[in-house]
């Protein structure tokens, strides 16, 4: 990363209730004086975030709207979904966002990329295999209302697509249910809970499809973050 950024990482502040995180940002604008608008929004109007390469990631409002970052996917993932809300209500990634982005990695801002970029020239549409082959889903389980959590392995052709869903888990943030066919999960129900946005699921899901990849590891995104901070049980006396 570059080292100048060593002191551009994201402030936090006030006092607050999560329902009231403020992130504030450079959005790119069509227009606007060096392309980039100033905003502040709410962090429930974030759909997913997403990583660009090594170094930048984006998140995408519900709007449509996408905000490159100078911040890695797990942090920016870790800033955005599981805050700090003892230290504050706001985020500020201003430092991060609009020509950050550019002193780093110039940033084609096409509207297909962001549609509040108006009137620039479409990227060259990579070409993708018509291929529909069964996908291999790595991921880690929660069981129902509990912090237990297994790995599991599940071909998407005994995921039943009509019945998955996005679900709130209040204090474990959003999450995805994917009902299965014929198996059951580590917990011996019919359906897996992942701790991973349905937008942010199928996104990804999506364009490991397109690809025509077989494997597709998200253990990393669904593995136990412990968000409630429920501290581990006491060590069992001594024989």
């Amino acid at each position: 990363m570059n080292p100048g950024l060593s002191s551009k990482l994201p402030k936090v502040f006030t006092m607050g209730d999560s329902d009231d995180l403020i992130i504030t940002a450079f959005a790119p604008v069509e227009g606007a004086e060096g392309g980039w608008r100033q905003i502040a929004f709410k962090a429930q109007q974030v759909d997913y975030v997403f990583q660009i390469d090594s170094e930048i990631s984006g998140m995408t409002l519900k709007n449509g709207v996408t905000i490159p970052v100078v911040m890695g996917f797990e942090r920016l993932r870790q800033t955005v979904y599981q805050p700090d809300m003892s230290t504050g209500n706001g985020i500020d990634l201003t430092l991060i966002t609009g020509n950050a982005v550019r002193d780093v990695q110039a940033v084609r801002l096409s509207k297909k990329f962001n549609p509040a970029a108006e009137g620039e020239a479409e990227p060259e549409i990579k070409k993708r295999p018509f291929v529909n082959k069964p996908l291999k889903i790595a991921v880690f389980v929660r069981q129902h209302e509990q912090q237990n959590f297994q790995m599991f392995f599940v071909s998407d052709d005994r995921i039943d697509w009509a019945r998955v869903e996005g679900v709130e888990q209040g204090k474990n943030g959003k999450a995805t249910k994917l009902a299965l066919l014929y198996d059951k999960g580590p917990f011996g129900e019919t359906s897996i809970l992942i701790d991973m946005p349905r937008p942010a699921f199928m996104e990804i899901y999506n364009k490991a499809k397109m690809e025509g990849a077989t494997e597709l590891d998200l253990r990393e995104w669904t593995r136990r973050r412990d968000p409630d901070k429920t501290p581990p049980p006491p060590k069992l006396p001594s024989a």
